[in-house]
């Protein structure tokens, strides 16, 4: 009973597995890495123009604490308080076909900033270089 459950579990794992796209601290751009945290001009240096590029503009609403006075009669010096603040992020997505033998790169810039690099598991369809 114990190894059919077993078996089960590694079968569930493996196929969760399958779909979810391949995450990457980097861009690997022949024998230079463009790692996360580099911007927008650094990634173009390594890596070169990407074969397709999207721009856009996100909201979101972000948290800040904040100091305020505190209550009269309050034993404390310094209180705070939570302020919700919506702000807008310029979001970049760069795709990389780097030839029919890699996959496909895709690299998430937020404010300029690159964050992560996925790939879905699709080969390119260039040629090799």
């Amino acid at each position: 009973m114990t190894h059919w459950w077993v078996s089960a579990v590694l079968l569930s794992a493996t196929a969760m597995l399958v779909g979810a796209p391949a995450r990457a601290d980097g861009l690997r751009c022949g024998d230079k890495l463009a790692s996360a945290g580099s911007s927008l001009y650094e990634v173009r240096a390594t890596c070169g123009e990407p074969d397709d590029a999207q721009h856009s503009v996100e909201s979101r609403t972000v948290e800040r604490r904040v100091v305020v006075p505190c209550p009269p009669g309050s034993e404390r010096r310094v209180c705070q308080t939570v302020v919700y603040q919506t702000i807008e992020i310029a979001i970049d997505r760069w795709t990389y076909d780097f030839g029919s033998n890699r996959f496909i790169e895709f690299a998430h810039f937020e404010q300029g900033v690159l964050i992560t690099v996925t790939n879905n598991g699709t080969y390119g369809h260039k040629d090799p270089t």
